[in-house]
């Protein structure tokens, strides 16, 4: 039985480097050229060793892959040459993906480009195993779907011995790839080294599990200030205090040191937070507040005082009728909070 390593040999990896970069992938395949053809054009086959796609799969039509990219086809010709934009993400930029086939040696070269403009600062991270491993993992799904065979869980093939052989693999080959294109030898090991993280990071020994069945507030911060935040608050309460923090690492998607997942808690009631790495189009919102029974005259104004500093007061201090007291702020972060004292 053909094992998954030798797979790597079967590849050739090339980049062409210059305003935009080119990651080249070229590899042969014991399939008539037809049967390649359809399970790289048909949504059904796609589905079985790629992802499921949808939308207008015929030229000029536009397609969607599921949790990934999407753009229109800018080429098609049954059946040697695919050509279709690839924009994944709010800004994407140029980006495009051009498949070749050519009938061969009695079965099917596969020459795959990925041209794209890359942000400086993220190529000079990454370089072109950032793409370059994710399309040595779909060939390789490719491979093992034309000769019958079930794809990799992406999701947990890093974790098995040959999953990590072919990943520590692929990344070291796209190194070379990329030193063979005039890179210095320090930042193609660099670039490896956090590519190899990515794709295949080291299992660390998870924080102590929550019980189940336990609802907790989450508070999600997008100016990446949620540690300063959860110091803040955790200050304010009794019982309160940073269960754990676990934070982003070198070459992992948010900025490094920032709070990937921290659990806290104040007056014994459990929180959770997080930097996104994500820009979303939406905010803390009022609609959804933390709400604070006060037992004192002191401590409602003391909360009520450090809280609306720098923030907003959407309800002063002040008798409403269904309370002694009661405010409503927007803090400085955004979030918002109800202070009443029955």
């Amino acid at each position: 039985m053909r094992k998954i390593i030798d797979e790597l040999a079967e590849a050739h990896r090339e980049l062409l480097d210059g305003e935009r970069k080119t990651v080249v992938l070229r590899r042969h395949y014991d399939a008539e050229i037809e049967d390649v053809w359809q399970a790289c054009t048909d949504g059904d086959r796609l589905s079985r060793w790629f992802l499921p796609v949808s939308g207008d799969l015929r030229l000029g039509g536009t397609y969607q892959l599921e949790g990934n990219a999407g753009g229109e086809i800018l080429r098609c010709e049954p059946p040697s040459l695919l050509k279709v934009s690839w924009l994944f993400g709010p800004d994407p930029g140029f980006s495009e993906v051009e498949v070749r086939l050519t009938g061969k040696d009695g079965g099917t070269e596969l020459e795959l480009r990925h041209t794209a403009e890359v942000p400086p600062e993220f190529w000079g991270q990454f370089g072109p195993g950032s793409v370059g491993v994710g399309w040595d993992l779909a060939l390789l799904g490719l491979a093992l779907h034309l000769r019958g065979g079930e794809r990799v869980d992406e999701a947990t093939f890093h974790q098995t011995d040959e999953g990590r052989a072919y990943i520590t693999g692929a990344c070291r080959a796209w190194g070379e790839a990329h030193q063979a294109a005039g890179a210095p030898a320090d930042e193609v090991a660099a670039a490896v080294a956090r590519t190899t993280a990515f794709y295949a990071p080291e299992e660390e020994a998870a924080p102590p599990a929550p019980p189940l069945q336990k609802v907790a507030p989450f508070l999600m911060f997008q100016k990446g200030d949620a540690e300063e935040a959860m110091n803040f608050y955790v200050s304010l309460f009794d019982d309160a205090k940073v269960v754990h923090a676990d934070r982003y690492g070198p070459g992992e998607q948010g900025k490094e040191g920032s709070i990937k997942l921290a659990r806290f808690t104040l007056a014994g009631q459990e929180h959770l937070c997080s930097d996104s790495f994500v820009k979303h189009g939406f905010e803390f919102t009022p609609s959804m507040s933390l709400y604070v029974t006060c037992g004192s005259e002191e401590e409602l104004e003391r909360l009520y005082g450090a809280l609306v500093e720098g923030g907003q007061a959407l309800m002063p201090l002040g008798s409403y009728g269904f309370s002694t007291r009661f405010g409503w702020v927007n803090d400085r972060f955004g979030v918002s909070w109800q202070l009443n004292l029955p």
